[in-house]
């Protein structure tokens, strides 16, 4: 069999997965926006915080599960599980420069995909943090205090210009 000079280059395995992530965030901001349609910007962010945080638990509990992970039981096993969903999930659509000192884990978010989304759309001062109720369902699936800080509200970039986060890492207790 000859190669064609009009058929398409298959694609990597990155790119495939970077072609995966768009599509299941412009899915996303589609149900965001046409819930704000229906409901209004407080109830899409109503809507939006119940949704995306359960996503957020059904996600990592489904990667928990294929890593063989029961539950998280030290800093390290923390901060690899993190980094593999922020890789798997997210990957160039989310950037930030993290530290993870002790038992704090900051992150300052130089990218966010639903910044861009919602600042082009001109709802980036009314937009409730998506990502950052991800990552709240994501600590509630293992099982991690939710106490970030600040605590998720309103864009951070959009009313400051930067975003940061900050959480104290406590794998549970017990058996």
């Amino acid at each position: 069999m000859t190669e064609n000079a009009h058929d398409p280059a298959p694609l990597s395995a990155t790119e495939r997965e970077e072609l995966l992530r768009r599509s299941w965030m412009a899915t996303d901001g589609l149900w965001y926006y046409q819930t704000a349609q229906a409901r209004g910007i407080d109830g899409a962010n109503e809507a939006n915080i119940q949704v995306v945080r359960e996503f957020g638990r059904q996600e990592m509990r489904r990667l928990m599960r294929g890593l063989g992970i029961a539950r998280v039981e030290t800093v390290e096993q923390y901060r690899t599980l993190f980094a593999t969903a922020v890789d798997l999930y997210l990957g160039s659509l989310l950037e930030a420069e993290e530290t993870l000192e002790g038992d704090t884990h900051t992150m300052n978010v130089t990218v966010c995909f639903a910044y861009k989304g919602v600042k082009k759309a001109g709802i980036d001062k009314v937009y409730h943090c998506g990502p950052g109720e991800r990552l709240t369902g994501w600590l509630q699936a293992m099982d991690m205090p939710t106490a970030l800080e600040p605590g998720v509200g309103l864009c951070q970039m959009a009313h400051t210009g930067s975003c940061s986060y900050r959480l104290k890492v406590v794998p549970p207790t017990g058996g």
